[in-house]
Parts: structure tokens; C-alpha cells; sequence
């Protein structure tokens, strides 16, 4: 049986991939001296971990190299194999390329404000949602597939819907949705030396091998040259990290990781694939809720339920309220109750490596053997 029956007609994907591995890694090099230079650093949040101080001056904003690697290793690519040059691939980068150009733009404010807060919150929400917008609007124009469950390697692709009869609104919600949802949640989730990179390179590689299963060979490449990328990255970013990829390299990696599940139709297989990510995210939005629901606090008037929470939710008010999780987002939570215990920060990492990695065998081992 041929698990992988798209790899034959692409025998430049895992040579490519290591060569996006080298150039990223490469350039990192005079990259983060050039940093070091012009102080471009890391600011750090007030209520971050305290285990954390060490790290106030480390080179900020490193996954411009993640950018930079990618696209060479793109046009190497298509070089090589002029048959490569796919409006679809070319509009996934776009994708990515946007939501990281909306990083940089917040770096270089957190830089010039030598501070935690850069661009604010829902400015930046905004901006990737009307990106998704539009981009999920250009994609329904060009037409794709939805692959579901029934899929699998040992029959032709089965189509669950295809191309325009998907409805505009597909493209319009999941492209708003998860782009802005995608990149967002990765950010969220860079909190920790190598925590980012090394969970995203391993959903990009298996996005790489679901990609091969549904024969979408452009897809399953770019997926992989974004594997190598990530990787070459964390070669620097491991602990001690020399450098962080900054809201340029997350937002990157969320939004060309939503745009590569939007245009290739693989949205059921990302919901496991995901789940870390979803994870954190839902950690700091029900700390945040949880922790202004439970102020103290007596209106002047009577206030009906519903409204006395709206009311909570959209004021800032006086007072301390209850947190669920020791620190939001999760992995921080996770870090300072096993840091109690005695585990290293290298060593949560690595759990968090290991908890995608069930999930990304699981997902590929449905993929493949579920009738």
C-alpha cells in the first residue's frame, strides 16, 4: 500500500526542506549580531514569570530569518521545478507574508517604546480578520477542495464539496476566523525557549505528510520548506535561546499555518492538530474572564445578571478578582507549578513537544488507517 502516494511526483520535498533548515539557521548568524547591535531586545511583560528577568535583553524579532528562509527557499524551488508556480502557493505566502509584516509593525513599536505594548490588540485583530477577509474572498475565486474523515490514501480523493459549491461563506468565516485565530493563539503560545518553534515545525510536518495523503503536492512542499524553516530557527531559539522570533516570526507562522489549511481544505484535520494551540488561547481568554467576573463590586443601581456580567467584562474596575490558572497563557501556569516541583523550563518544553506529537501521530494515524 502507498501511504505517501503524492511523494513521487515531488522528489525535491525533504532535500528542500533541509535546505530552508540551512538558510535559516545561516542566516541567523550575522542576523542576531546585527540585533545585538542596534538593540533590538525583548521587553518583557510586567506580570510575567520572574524565573524570566534573565531574559530582558535577548535579541527580539528573529523570525524575519523564518521569512527570509522560506522565500528563498521558494524560489529555489521553483527553479528547480517550474512547475511549482501555483497561484494557491503564492497567495498562502501572501497570506503568512501579511500577518508577519502586522509582527514586525509591532516589534518595532514595542522597540521604540521600549516596552511590552505595541501595536494595540484589536487594531492588530482587525487588520488580520480584514486580511482573511480578503484573501478567503480571493480564494473562493480560484476554487479548492474540503477533505473530511472518508478520505483516505486507498481510494482516489473522495470530495466532500468542491471548489465554488463550498459557498462564499466558507471562505470568508474560516479566513477571518483562523487567520486571525491561528496567528493569534501562536503568538500567545511563544512564551518559552523553542515552545513555538518546536510544536509548529512538528504541525507543519504533519501537514506536509496530509498533504502528500490528498495528492496536493504544492501544499505538502510548502509545508515542509516551512518545517525546515522553523526548524533552522529553533537551532538559536533553544534554551538558552539567543534569540525569540518576536510577533514577526509567530504571527508568520499562525497565518501561513491558516492560509495553508484554508486553500488546501484540510480544516477538520488542523481541529486536532491544533488543540494546543487552541488551549492556550482559551487559558487567557477565561483568566482574563474569570478574574474581572470575580471583582468585588456593588452597582449603584440594580443590575439584572446578564448585565451586571457585560457590565464586569467591558469596565476596568477597582479591586483584585480570582484567577483559574496560576499564570495565563497555560503553559505559563504549567511552568510555575512544575517549576515548584523541580522541572526546568527546558523540561515543560519539551512536554508541550511531546503532547503535539501524540497529536500529530494521532491525526496522521487516523488519516491513514481510519475506514
Amino acid at each position: 500500500m502507498n501511504y505517501l502516494p503524492g511523494y513521487t511526483e515531488s522528489p525535491h520535498l525533504l532535500g528542500l526542506a533541509l535546505v530552508s533548515l540551512a538558510i535559516s539557521a545561516v542566516l541567523l548568524y550575522p542576523y542576531i549580531g546585527w540585533l545585538k547591535k542596534f538593540q533590538i531586545e525583548q521587553y518583557l511583560r510586567e506580570d510575567g514569570p520572574a524565573s524570566h528577568a534573565h531574559k530582558a535583553k535577548t535579541p527580539t524579532s528573529g523570525g524575519v530569518c523564518i521569512i527570509l528562509a522560506s522565500f528563498i527557499t521558494m524560489v529555489i524551488w521553483m527553479v528547480v521545478d517550474s512547475k511549482s508556480l501555483d497561484i494557491h502557493v503564492l497567495l498562502v505566502f501572501i497570506w503568512g507574508l501579511v500577518c508577519g509584516v502586522v509582527g514586525m509593525v509591532d516589534d518595532a513599536a514595542k522597540v521604540m517604546q521600549k516596552g511590552n505594548k505595541g501595536v494595540p490588540g484589536k487594531i492588530r485583530l482587525a487588520t488580520e480578520t480584514l486580511v482573511g477577509l480578503g484573501l478567503g474572498w480571493f480564494l473562493y475565486q480560484t476554487g479548492t477542495t474540503l477533505y473530511y474523515p472518508a478520505h483516505t490514501v486507498t481510494a482516489p480523493a473522495t470530495v466532500f464539496v468542491q471548489g465554488h459549491h463550498v459557498g462564499l461563506f466558507f471562505y470568508l468565516f474560516f479566513g477571518a476566523f483562523l487567520t486571525a485565530a491561528t496567528s493569534n493563539a501562536a503568538n500567545l503560545h511563544d512564551g518559552m525557549d523553542g515552545l513555538c518553534a518546536g510544536t509548529s515545525a512538528q504541525v507543519f510536518a504533519a501537514m506536509a505528510l496530509i498533504f502528500l495523503a490528498t495528492g496536493q503536492i504544492n501544499f505538502a512542499v510548502m509545508s515542509a520548506i516551512m518545517a525546515g524553516a522553523v526548524l533552522g530557527f529553533l537551532l538559536w531559539n533553544r534554551n538558552p535561546a539567543a534569540v525569540f522570533m518576536g510577533d514577526t516570526g509567530s504571527l508568520f507562522i499562525g497565518g501561513i499555518m491558516a492560509a495553508l489549511v484554508i486553500a488546501g481544505g484540510i480544516v477538520i484535520w488542523f481541529i486536532p492538530l491544533s488543540l494546543i494551540y487552541n488551549a492556550e488561547a482559551l487559558s487567557v481568554m477565561a483568566q482574563v474572564a474569570y478574574y474581572k467576573l470575580t471583582k468585588p463590586f456593588t452597582p449603584e443601581k440594580p443590575m439584572s445578571t446578564p448585565a451586571l456580567v457585560l457590565y464586569k467584562l467591558r469596565n476596568k474596575l477597582p479591586g483584585e478578582g480570582k484567577r483559574i490558572f496560576r499564570m495565563a497563557p497555560l503553559h505559563h501556569h504549567f511552568e510555575a507549578v512544575l517549576g515548584e516541583k523541580g522541572v526546568t523550563e527546558w523540561q515543560v518544553v519539551v512536554l508541550f513537544w511531546f503532547a503535539q506529537f501524540i497529536l500529530c501521530v494521532g491525526t496522521l494515524a487516523f488519516l491513514y488507517f481510519w475506514r
